[in-house]
């Protein structure tokens, strides 16, 4: 019997201890977890509040990109050399292209959705342009500089869909 009361009594002190040990050890793991989370939340909030600037500027160079191939940006800055049509076209094609790939690092910054829509515009904008190219009254480059400025005004542009697109989202991020 004495071995046993031995026990009990050992258990009389290890018990306590032990279930204060655990408590402690459940509180403060609780504790350390609760910490964790909140400078989790603080850097993300950091984040968010140093990334939203780059984000805006991503947007806006997007936006500069669409006006500046939009027919009437683009005709300001391409004049025709001669009347060679095809060279004509040559050049504003190769002016929306260089455009874009200046801007191709801005994708990282926008939305998958914002950026489809980005290139969709550009290819919208190089086919608005074959295709005024191909009719048939446009013989000389100044055809179809003409053609091409005359369609502009009175055709929904590409451009204006994929600004109208950056605006919305941009009004969705503030």
């Amino acid at each position: 019997m004495d071995y046993f009361a031995q026990i009990i009594e050992g258990l009389k002190y290890a018990l306590p201890a032990a279930v204060t040990g655990y408590t402690t050890y459940y509180f403060l793991n609780r504790f350390y977890r609760y910490e964790e989370k909140k400078q989790l939340l603080k850097a993300k909030a950091d984040l968010k509040k140093h990334a939203l600037p780059v984000r805006l500027q991503a947007y806006e160079r997007l936006a500069l990109f669409l006006e500046r191939i939009s027919p009437a940006k683009l005709l300001q800055h391409i004049k025709p050399d001669n009347e060679d049509k095809q060279q004509f076209e040559m050049s504003l094609v190769f002016q929306i292209q260089s455009e874009f790939e200046h801007n191709l690092s801005q994708q990282i910054y926008v939305s998958d959705k914002c950026w489809d829509m980005i290139v969709t515009s550009k290819n919208a904008m190089l086919m608005f342009i074959k295709q005024t190219s191909e009719d048939a009254s446009v013989q000389t480059a100044s055809d179809l500089q003409n053609m091409l400025l005359e369609r502009s005004a009175n055709d929904e542009l590409p451009t204006k869909i994929g600004l109208a697109y950056i605006r919305n989202e941009v009004t969705e991020l503030l």
